[in-house]
């Protein structure tokens, strides 16, 4: 049962292609004052809008697929072409979506054995409409995803589907593609091993899984081989001219076909937590005035004799380093015997202050790992190693200068987009995640999307305790042994998430010291993710992860831990927004399923020394235990709430500095 693939006419449209590469997306600014009261309204209007009815439409939905339960494959492909047919006369009517929903519902229980609850039909249908939706932890997000990609991808413009990495895109590509298969349409995904050739079949297909830094890559690396504005005459000549593929149009150079439906999964660590950090495409810079190498080691060297306090300051709630008078005097004599290139005072001031700032701010197995001989980032958010990144204005060679590795040249910028930008340009845009109503206002200030919240299946078993607060990282850390031991005789699983890959490693340490084993997932060990997670619901098993690593991957407890109670979560700390806690924590119970959650957390916590108010974690600090953990609560309450206030400013002001940006190019070129 399936309809025909080659009646789906994949569409490239070179001139909408050219104009999309060259021309900058007009972004306004964001709102201020009384207009941004507005946007404010039209979000929570929109927000009511999108999930008006939702509830009836799925039931109606699912009713339509179980009565085509009786229908030959014959039949059922059939009634796909018409549903087709008429998603492209009217692809945005509500009525239209429904109507092709119910047999898209029935071909995935034909060919992957699965019924889709309400709940998942209910996401399916927002996301067709444009909206993110917020799904719990092990509600099927992955399969509910077909419906919105289907429904699109028979418009025949393609559409990506964006995951957070390289094996949740195989995964979920291999996974689904009988289903779309039997829709008419076909499959491709996108590795970072992936050849151009590959990556532009890929691109050509109906439905391409791919994850979001190869999707803004290969975006960039397109509009370096694009005109840099659209001339007419350019076309008509490239149309007329000879080519062998290699030298001929851009056109046939590029992979992709253009931006026009995306599905984001992990909407709110792609859409919002990336939208700090630029993509960028550099080349190697040809600077060769002095030797890379000393003139970094030697800053390293300076700044290693340079006393906090004195001479100079350290602001680690903004993370920045600034020198005092007395360092400035200090500097000056400290560089009269190098070389010339060290008479100008800006210059030697800006590198001395990198280098503080790697010595100061920037910590191994938390910020960055050292692997062959390379600083490879972590990114904070999920753990993992951000490949090919570079912290920016000579920053990378400070860490690296005081890692004691060969330093690496600069690099100069040769294209670059922010994911805002990026993501901006789709003409259909939607998302999913698991922990998205935090942010559901900035996600309407910067994307204009509306986030729905569904309902879980079955109600949520999971129990969490309150926080238990200690005065030192090492009592904490005791604590947390000591909990996990008790819980694994019991036959619980446990799974111990933690913020740092040196903690990960210190806790597996203390625990092996203990003669427990347990399983040790970190950015470090990034190839066995799915292994690991997969078995963190054995009985008895203890597994150690940072953040949110095995986002997307289930754990399926057996019958003894079911029975111990499910699987346990130990947060070793709160994070900077609350919602990668809830991430962490919906872990466990999903599904109806037994589990438990808890935090043990202390006054040494990254949040805390950055955010937490004095006078509050002195009053946390001098009172007894009994009266502590209230106390705690308030301060993690408070730092977390100043902690993802400054993240949200942060990801604003980036927004208005890139809208003014674009406003200025646009009317320079006019």
């Amino acid at each position: 049962m399936s309809i025909a693939p080659s009646q789906i006419e994949p569409i490239r449209d070179d001139t909408r292609l050219w104009s999309a590469l060259s021309r900058p997306i007009r972004r306004d600014p964001p709102p201020k004052g009384f207009d941004s009261v507005g946007e404010w309204v039209r979000g929570g209007v929109a927000r009511m809008r999108a999930a008006r009815g939702l509830v009836a439409r799925a039931q109606r939905v699912r009713l339509d697929a179980e009565s085509l339960r009786t229908h030959s494959d014959a039949a059922l492909s059939q009634l796909l072409e018409e549903r087709r047919d008429d998603v492209l006369r009217d692809s945005r009517s509500t009525g239209t979506t429904d109507r092709a929903a119910a047999p898209i519902v029935e071909t995935i229980r034909r060919r992957l054995g699965l019924i889709l609850h309400p709940e998942q039909i209910m996401g399916g249908l927002a996301m067709c409409a444009g909206t993110c939706v917020e799904m719990a932890t092990g509600e099927g997000k992955t399969v509910t995803g077909i419906i919105p990609a289907a429904i699109l991808a028979w418009q025949g413009r393609g559409v990506h589907v964006a995951t957070v990495n390289d094996y949740l895109a195989r995964r979920d590509a291999e996974t689904l593609s009988p289903v779309f298969e039997s829709l008419g349409l076909d499959v491709g995904v996108i590795q970072d091993a992936s050849k151009e050739d590959e990556r532009r079949d890929a691109y050509a297909k109906s439905v391409t899984y791919v994850a979001d830094k190869q999707l803004i890559f290969d975006y960039l690396r397109d509009r370096l081989k694009s005109p840099h504005s659209p001339r007419m005459v350019t076309h008509l000549l490239e149309s007329l001219g000879e080519h062998d593929g290699t030298s001929g149009p851009w056109s046939s150079s590029i992979v992709q076909r253009g931006q026009y439906a995306c599905i984001v999964d992990e909407a709110d660590s792609i859409l919002i937590d990336e939208a700090v950090t630029p993509a960028i495409i550099a080349s190697e810079s040809q600077d060769v005035r002095a030797s890379r190498q000393e003139i970094y080691e030697a800053a390293r060297h300076i700044a290693s004799q340079l006393n906090e306090g004195s001479d100079f300051i350290v602001d680690r709630r903004l993370r920045r380093v600034s020198m005092r008078p007395e360092g400035r005097t200090r500097l000056d004599e400290l560089s009269r015997e190098l070389p010339e290139f060290w008479r100008g005072p800006r210059r030697r001031e800006e590198l001395v202050v990198q280098a503080l700032t790697a010595l100061a701010l920037f910590h191994r197995d938390d910020d960055y790992v050292v692997t062959g001989g390379e600083v490879q980032i972590v990114d904070p958010s999920t753990g993992r190693i951000l490949p090919g990144r570079q912290w920016q204005l000579g920053l990378h060679q400070a860490i690296e200068a005081k890692e004691g590795i060969e330093v690496t040249e600069p690099r100069r910028t040769t294209s670059r987009v922010s994911y805002h930008g990026y993501f901006r340009r789709y003409a259909r845009l939607c998302g999913m995640s698991g922990t998205m109503w935090e942010v559901r206002h900035e996600v309407w200030r910067a994307y204009h999307l509306p986030v729905v919240r569904v309902p879980t299946h079955r109600p949520v078993a999971r129990k969490e305790s309150a926080d238990r607060v200690f005065l030192t990282e090492q009592a904490k850390l005791d604590a947390v042994t000591d909990y996990a031991i008790a819980l694994r005789e019991r036959g619980q699983p446990v799974l111990i998430g933690t913020r740092a890959v040196k903690t990960s490693d210190q806790l597996a340490s203390m625990l092996a010291a203990r003669g427990v084993d347990c399983r040790v997932l970190n950015a470090t060990r990034e190839a066995e993710e799915a292994d690991i997670v997969a078995l963190a619901g054995i009985s008895g098993t203890i597994t150690v992860s940072t953040n949110m690593a095995g986002r997307g991957t289930d754990i399926r407890l057996d019958d003894r831990s079911r029975e111990a109670g499910g699987l346990a979560v130990i947060a070793t700390e709160r994070h900077d927004e609350r919602r990668v806690d809830r991430q962490l924590f919906g872990r466990s119970g999903r599904q109806g399923d037994p589990g438990s959650a808890q935090a043990f957390v202390c006054l040494e916590d990254p949040v805390i020394r950055r955010f937490g108010i004095r006078p509050l974690v002195a009053m946390t600090s001098a009172v007894p235990p009994p009266f502590r953990d209230i106390a705690g609560r308030l301060l993690w309450w408070q730092s977390q709430s100043s902690a993802a206030s400054r993240s949200a400013t942060i990801r604003m002001e980036l927004a208005k500095s890139e809208a003014n940006m674009d406003m200025s190019l646009k009317g320079q070129n006019r």
